[in-house]
């Protein structure tokens, strides 16, 4: 309403608007957007392909479980996602940690909170490794008579993979089995970006899972999705 005030009606108006009294009459952020309407670059942008330093996949369960196997499903999940995140920004983790959360506001349920921090036999972005490693972590916090609402995995000591220094006394067999594991990845990822997520993946999760998220209101995607595209009839 103000910049309809001042006449400033579109983008253009904004870039040939003087940015001193904007400045003066809005902020040094208008200020700046208007000179980088003209080309010149003022607003720093935090850089998108830095590395992250630990990467977490966790979401909320769709429904209270205290089932392992659904445990075990949403943790294969997250570990999955979290070796795909490392592939995808060039990393590998050295270790990983799990938790476990109830639900903190239902005091009438049984509290247990835990996590657990495991080495990864080496540093790794390999799907098989990760995940089987965070199962294993799964199974040393898992008690039952309790309610779960929540798990993840996050990845931690993330290195660059193309500067990793290896062990010194890791043999010839070990860098064998490291560019196996390369190629398979790599064509593991391909194929997902070609067919879809999960079209290959450790293990299927099953339809209605507890763990899975509920989407009944979620808005439908118009645009990414051919099922959810809105249909017109005439008559």
């Amino acid at each position: 309403m103000k910049l309809d005030n001042l006449g400033i009606r579109s983008a253009w108006d904004l870039r040939n608007a003087d940015p001193k009294r904007l400045r003066r009459q809005f902020s040094v952020v208008m200020e700046r957007t208007v000179w980088e309407l003209r080309g010149v670059d003022c607003i720093e942008i935090d850089e998108m392909s830095k590395p992250k330093d630990n990467i977490m996949t966790s979401r909320s369960f769709g429904r209270l479980t205290g089932d392992r196997a659904d445990l075990r499903e949403a943790v294969r999940v997250h570990a999955s996602r979290g070796a795909e995140k490392l592939r995808r920004q060039g990393s590998v983790a050295r270790a990983l940690m799990v938790f476990l959360k109830t639900n903190c506001h239902r005091l009438e349920l049984h509290q247990y909170n835990p996590s657990l921090v495991v080495p990864l036999p080496r540093a790794s972005d390999d799907s098989r490794i990760i995940v089987g490693t965070a199962q294993r972590a799964l199974d040393c916090l898992y008690r039952p008579g309790y309610a779960f609402m929540k798990c993840g995995v996050m990845m931690l000591d993330l290195a660059d993979k193309k500067t990793l220094q290896h062990d010194l006394f890791d043999a010839k067999q070990g860098n064998a089995d490291r560019e196996r594991s390369e190629k398979l990845m790599s064509v593991v990822d391909r194929i997902n970006r070609e067919h879809g997520r999960n079209a290959i993946s450790i293990g299927k999760p099953r339809k209605n899972a507890a763990w899975a998220l509920r989407c009944q209101h979620r808005t439908p995607r118009y645009t990414t999705s051919w099922e959810e595209l809105p249909v017109v009839r005439m008559r």
